[in-house]
């Protein structure tokens, strides 16, 4: 009975070893042993977002805080409620609504769909690649 413990104890290491460097092994991150699926896969070097940006009197473009364009404070979340509303054709609404909480010191808001090079902006350099524009509307006032 001695014998067989060390072999059982060696055995449940080596399929414990296994289970977890199974996902590298497969080069695939899921169930059960998935860290954060989301984040996982390789991405695409280019990446296209939506989001919403302010011009003042002097001309200058300002980013909006998150929390004026889509609620939240949360980025992914943020993009997506951006997205969504350009999707269905209704940026021009959505450029309202923002126009109507945006501060002050804007005087024009417009929602545009930028493509970046992942890789470039990752380290900090210049990378958008293409600037579309869905809405432009003034803030009221």
């Amino acid at each position: 009975m001695i014998d067989r413990f060390p072999r059982w104890r060696l055995a449940a290491t080596a399929l414990l070893v296994l289970v977890v460097a199974s996902p590298a092994l497969r080069d695939r991150d899921s169930f059960p042993l998935s860290t954060y699926p989301v984040y996982a896969n390789v991405r695409a070097r280019e990446m296209s977002i939506v989001t919403v940006v302010g011009i003042g009197a002097d001309g200058v473009e300002r980013r909006l805080p998150m929390e004026i364009i889509a609620g939240t404070d949360d980025p992914l979340i943020a993009e997506q409620r951006l997205r969504d509303a350009v999707e269905r054709d209704d940026a021009d609404g959505l450029c309202r609504r923002i126009a109507a909480t945006t501060p002050d010191e804007v005087l024009t808001v417009v929602v545009v769909r930028e493509r970046h090079d992942a890789v470039r902006s990752a380290a900090g350099e210049p990378s958008q690649l293409e600037r579309v524009i869905e809405a432009q509307c003034l803030v009221p006032g």
